[in-house]
Order: structure tokens, then sequence, then C-alpha cells
């Protein structure tokens, strides 16, 4: 069977959805060396770097196929039903196409697999063009053959707000890369403090800009955390640009300009130990259709906050402190 797993992003930077697919591939490669795998990309932006940092197992039966095309111009003709990918793809042989992140383009001959990793543009008010990511969606899903729920939380909210089948709907929950583990070795834990000159306790969160990560509700009640507990810090891991711009006047307005950290983008092997030296991870998510930082956390062994609404109660279990999110005082609590 040949199988096709897209990896086109609009960003190409690595968030949860990208990251999840890059763990997706590398697992699949460790216990299948039957099947064919295609590793598909379409975009232009950039073209040539993200190529290249597209990840691809060094196996036989996986192979990368990327196309140089204008990813929302290729997304439109194929949301009015006018293929282009499955015409690209014509001497590819491809048995299955999994979407990996939502969107699924027009199949006539090839079986279409989509996996959905929330519908917060659906729950959420405030989500910037909710009604057209509705109704792309609703598209996606009837397109295809078989669909894909990170969570329980996201198979119920299929259920309910598309009237999908239970039938059609398949659970499976996310893995973690395997660098998320507890660091046993102190030499490595203190060269990695010295390297980031990390002299003081923290708290630490992973975010983007997105109003349902809930930053502003964080920062107000580290800014309460502080009054008993001077010398604690906040870390904040994420695209600097993206998170930094919006968020640096409310950190300043707070008084924490000297006390709150942007170290941006980390990779997993750096990632790892913050988590292994905080304090506490705190994700005080508004929404989350599963949640991945606060299973890298918990994989560290780093104490975890976490919301009580979404699928976070479903991830963590009775593995963490889940608080109600829209609550400062008790965030800080």
């Amino acid at each position: 069977m040949k199988i096709l797993l897209d990896s086109t992003f609009p960003g190409g930077y690595a968030a949860g959805l990208e990251v999840w697919t890059q763990n997706l591939i590398h697992s699949l490669a460790a216990i299948d060396n039957i099947n064919q795998y295609v590793i598909f990309g379409f975009f232009m932006r950039n073209f040539s770097h993200r190529k290249k940092t597209v990840g691809i197992p060094e196996q036989d039966n996986f192979s990368l196929y990327v196309r140089k095309f204008p990813r929302p111009f290729v997304v439109f003709l194929e949301d009015h039903n006018i293929s282009v990918i499955e015409r690209c793809l014509t001497y590819q042989n491809i048995d299955i196409y999994h979407g990996t992140g939502y969107f699924l383009p027009c199949l006539k001959k090839i079986k279409g697999v989509v996996t959905i990793h929330g519908l917060d543009f659906a729950e959420m008010d405030t989500y910037w063009y909710k009604d057209k990511w509705y109704k792309n969606v609703s598209l996606y899903l009837r397109r295809a053959d078989k669909i894909i729920a990170v969570s329980e939380y996201v198979k119920v909210s299929l259920m309910r707000y598309y009237g999908i089948p239970q039938r059609k709907i398949q659970v499976i929950y996310p893995g973690i890369g395997k660098e998320f583990k507890v660091i046993e070795s102190k030499k490595h834990l203190e060269t990695f403090k010295e390297k980031f000159g990390i002299l003081q306790p923290y708290i630490l969160t992973v975010a983007t800009s997105a109003e349902r990560k809930n930053l502003k509700r964080t920062l107000e009640a580290f800014s309460l955390v502080k009054r008993s507990h001077r010398n604690l810090k906040l870390i904040i891991v994420g695209d600097r640009e993206v998170i930094q711009v919006p968020i640096l006047p409310y950190v300043e307005k707070l008084g924490l300009q000297n006390e709150v950290y942007f170290p941006g983008y980390l990779k997993p092997e750096e990632l790892v130990y913050l988590y292994n030296l905080a304090e506490v991870f705190v994700f005080p998510s508004l929404y989350e259709g599963f949640g991945l930082p606060v299973l890298e956390a918990m994989a560290c062994g780093c104490p975890v906050v976490t919301s009580n609404v979404s699928a976070l109660p479903e991830v963590t279990g009775d593995a963490a402190i889940v608080v109600d999110p829209y609550n400062v005082e008790e965030i800080e609590s």
C-alpha cells in the first residue's frame, strides 16, 4: 500500500501540528518497513529552505515529493472542487491520502483520511474567520473516508457540531518525541543552566500569540505569585516575534519586564532541559484538542498546572492540578 502524508503547513514553523506530524512520520518509520510512504508538500514561500527542513526518515519505504505551488491558490481551487493535487499525483499511484491537518483535497480515485486536532473555531466566539473555517472543515469532513480525532473530546465535538456518525471517527491519541524524559545527570542539567544563564527558579509555559493560549491571565497570575516569591521568573517558550510583539506591552503594564523571558523557539533537545529544571509548568489554555506540551512536561517529571476545560483533563487524568482558566486567582493559587 502507498500512503501519502501531507506535510504542508501555512507558516512552515514547528507549532503543535507540525510537531505532531513529524512525530507521526518517525513513529511510522520505526514500526513499518513494508508499506510505502510519500511525504508530500506544496508551497512557494521559502521553498528551498522548507524543502530541506521537511523531516524524512532514511528508509527505503519513505520518499519526499514536494511541488512549488502557491498554497492559498491551490486550496482555493480545491475548496471549489477543482482538482489540482490529485492530478499532480497521477504517476505516484497513491492509495491513501492522509490530510494531517484539517485540509483534504478533492479526491476521486484516492481514499482520503483527515486528522482533526480540535474545533476551537467552532467553540470559541472570538475565533477569526469562524464561519469560513466551519464551512471549509465541513467540506473536508464530507470528503473523508475516515476521520481521525486526537481525543475523545474532539470526537464528541465532531459529532455535536457536524453530525458525523460515530462509526466514521477513530480516536488516536498523539505521542511525544522520545527526547522528553527525566534527565538524571545533574552535571548535564548544570551545564544547561550555565549555557542559558539560568540563575533563579522559574515557572515555564509554552505558547503562541493565539488568544486561547491565555497568556494575559498567565501573566496576571504570575504577577500575584511574585508578591510572595520575589526571586521567581517566568519563561515563555515559542516564536519570539509572534509572541513578544503583542504581549510585551502587557508585560510592561504589569511591571514584569525584568521578570519574564522569551527565549524564542527551542529545539526538543533544548526544551527538555527547561521542563526538567522548571519549578512548575503552567498551561491554562482556554481550548486544546489535545495539548502536547502538558504531556511533554509530565514525561519530564515537571509538575503541571493546566485547565479544567476541553481535552486537557482527558490528557492529564489525575497527574496534574486543573484550574478554571478564566479565574486568575485560581491559576495563581
